[in-house]
């Protein structure tokens, strides 16, 4: 049996732990970024982008991405793919991002600063060399089905240890043998402080406090209701335990390495018109009281996860919803706004926030004054 460890060892490993945490991921849009996601999409969590088919989901995550790879000089994604990744889009948002040379948000004095650093002007050719290397460091994981994204973590995780052996063959031999000589309990502990840590490069060392700097990572899945849904279709039992299995254990190496991990879900819910449908209480989950719909999976899957963001469309105007909501809103057009706002946070007060976007050449999130 391991002894016991002192609260005093307990609390200064886990402050140390959380000061190496990277600055958040910018959404691309600097006013959601501040006024919605105090800072933009945090490292260490767990985040579920959810919406319907055309919400912006894919542009959250991508221009997320975007922010990690420009952000990180060595960071690394994996983005474990459902359906056919758009890495066209990707590569026309890390384009743009670097033309106006939007380097997401900083971490200054004053907090979480959404800037957008000046400097010379990039030649198109120069930019297309740093996309190419950026687009290098995402690895890309088709699956087909919820196995499939367990592997694809798995693997993730690999990595991982494989860097972490590999620099610490390169430590010194008594540092080495101390690390060895912990007792279990703490080993684990301490792992997190003498492994690697979130950074800007793979092999060096934080000259301060001596610890090896491991590059900054992101795991994004996209879709996670097209491989669980089929497996909740045949059992509801058997498909809430594979995925309470697959969170927890990604849990684990997002709060360990300090990942930004992005789940995009989908939504259900029946259209607004539909008067055969009564909703009780508990579907509303949004401020909007229009809203009918509400993240897929359950609440069970809103337990695991520590952020839910819920994208989704409303009518622009009064003449908009009245168009929308009467007897020829299936046949006419109307103008629409695109809303994020978050519906859990676990570890701040960000729930209950909300913005209004537009996604412009399927790329862009540009603000809406309402």
């Amino acid at each position: 049996m391991a002894p016991a460890l002192l609260g005093s060892i307990l609390l200064a490993n886990e402050e140390k732990h959380e000061s190496l945490k990277p600055s958040s991921a910018s959404c691309g849009n600097g006013d959601i970024d501040s006024g919605v996601l105090e800072g933009g999409l945090r490292y260490g969590e767990i985040t579920a982008i959810s919406g319907a088919s055309g919400t912006g989901k894919t542009t959250f995550a991508f221009q997320a991405i975007a922010s990690h790879l420009i952000a990180h000089e060595e960071g690394q994604v994996a983005l474990v793919a459902t359906t056919d990744p758009s890495l066209a889009r990707l590569r026309d948002i890390l384009i743009a991002r670097l033309s106006r040379n939007d380097r997401g948000p900083v971490l200054e004095e004053s907090g979480y600063v959404y800037q957008k650093q000046h400097s010379a002007v990039i030649s198109t050719q120069d930019i297309m060399i740093q996309v190419t290397s950026m687009l290098e460091r995402v690895r890309i994981s088709r699956v087909f089905d919820f196995p499939g994204v367990a592997e694809a973590l798995s693997e993730f995780s690999v990595s991982f240890k494989g860097e972490g052996k590999a620099n610490e063959e390169k430590a010194d031999e008594s540092e080495h043998d101390r690390v060895r000589s912990i007792a279990d309990s703490e080993d684990d502990l301490v792992a997190d402080l003498e492994t690697q840590r979130p950074g800007t490069a793979s092999t060096t060392k934080d000259e301060d406090s001596g610890v090896k700097i491991l590059p900054a990572s992101m795991f994004v899945v996209d879709n996670i209701a097209n491989v669980v849904g089929s497996t909740m279709a045949k059992s509801q039992v058997q498909g809430h335990a594979f995925l309470a299995s697959f969170i927890r254990s990604l849990q684990h190496w997002t709060r360990r390495r300090h990942m930004c991990t992005l789940i995009l879900n989908a939504a259900v819910g029946l259209h607004p018109q539909n008067t055969q449908h009564h909703r009780r209480p508990d579907d509303q989950v949004s401020i909007f009281a229009s809203v009918s719909g509400k993240p897929a999976l359950g609440k069970h899957f809103s337990y695991l996860i520590d952020t839910s963001i819920f994208l989704f469309t409303l009518p622009r105007s009064k003449d908009d919803a009245d168009t929308a909501y009467g007897d020829a809103g299936d046949s006419k057009r109307f103008g629409e706004v695109g809303l994020i706002e978050v519906l859990k946070d676990r570890h701040g007060g960000r729930e209950g926030r909300w913005g209004a976007f537009t996604v412009k050449r399927g790329t862009e999130l540009q603000n809406v004054r309402l």
